[in-house]
């Protein structure tokens, strides 16, 4: 599965919004931060990856969560 499409999904397991950008703003989404941490959790099992909460702490769109994915492949 491509990882915008992990992300997408993490997404909206948590906010309700149908449409969801590369570009977009975490929090203008509706993710507040208990959000993105349940988010990471989903995306870090769907994965087996581990996030730390140094790398967690500074995304701020959905862009910079995709491209933290791709650098742990």
């Amino acid at each position: 599965m491509e990882s915008l499409e992990i992300v997408k999904n993490a997404i909206k397991d948590r906010v309700n919004i149908d449409a969801i950008k590369y570009e977009d703003n975490l929090n203008d989404i509706g993710l507040d931060s208990l959000d993105l941490v349940e988010a990471m959790l989903k995306i870090e099992e769907v994965l087996n990856v581990e996030f730390s909460s140094d790398e967690i702490v500074d995304l701020k769109t959905v862009r910079d969560l995709v491209n933290l994915i791709e650098s742990k492949k």
